[in-house]
């Protein structure tokens, strides 16, 4: 089988990885310890793409699972662990803590040289890589991947992004907030809040958690259906030719 490498765990880099792990080999290289986090996408799903079609797992409810009648809310970390465990059982290589410090063009081959502590030093050959490291956090000490050139076999994606301050509180705190751009409520009495980086309120009872993420956005904040749909356009027009 052909064999494709993706560069980032962000959701949209791990559906492209779940949609081609059927007819390709595929290698995901995340620069940090963890895939995927923190999570820098709002979870939020129609109920017309069910959420069991997408994750196969049983244990959806460590995902909090709220209907709202119009949408389904659920907690994004645990979204992304059982998407991870789904991708590890389609037999997709998920190699962690680990930069491309450079690459070879090889017989219509990439040759990925590859740095980190998971692997000191070692080689990686793909036939087309997927960048999206310039949408996803640093590593440690600010380490980035190197990736050079203007290769054909080097697929480079154009995703909107747009920062927001999140933060996480007590449903019940929901009432005097006001200027958030959304709010996701979850069955675990706590609820997500969206907002413009300079349009944050502070709830009664303060923020449990918090963070400011670099989001994918085209004209509105996207949900888990449009991740999935530009990971879809992605492979469509970019990777299957």
């Amino acid at each position: 089988m052909p064999s494709i490498t993706i560069t980032g765990g962000g959701l949209i880099g791990l559906f492209c990885a779940d949609i081609l792990s059927s007819k390709h080999n595929v290698t995901i290289i995340e620069i940090n310890a963890e895939i995927g986090f923190p999570a820098n996408f709002p979870g939020i799903i129609s109920q017309s793409n069910n959420i069991s079609k997408l994750l196969d797992s049983a244990e959806l409810s460590n995902l909090y699972i709220f209907d709202t009648g119009n949408q389904i809310n659920f907690r994004t970390e645990w979204f992304v662990k059982l998407l991870s465990h789904k991708l590890a059982k389609s037999k997709v290589d998920i190699i962690h803590r680990t930069r491309i410090e450079s690459i070879l063009l090889e017989k219509n081959q990439l040759n990925l040289q590859l740095k980190g502590s998971e692997s000191n030093f070692k080689t990686l050959e793909t036939d087309k890589l997927i960048d999206f490291s310039e949408t996803l956090l640093p590593g440690p000490k600010g380490q980035i991947h190197t990736i050079e050139g203007n290769l054909d076999q080097i697929i480079k994606p154009d995703i909107p992004t747009k920062q927001f301050f999140v933060g996480t509180c007590l449903r019940n705190d929901l009432i005097n907030l006001n200027k958030s751009k959304i709010i996701i409520e979850r069955s675990d009495g706590l609820a997500e809040v969206w907002y413009e980086v300079n349009e944050k309120e502070t709830p009664k009872q303060g923020w449990i958690e918090s963070k400011i993420l670099n989001a994918y956005y085209n004209s509105k904040i996207m949900t888990v259906d449009d991740y999935y749909k530009k990971a879809q356009d992605i492979i469509n027009t970019m990777v299957i030719q």
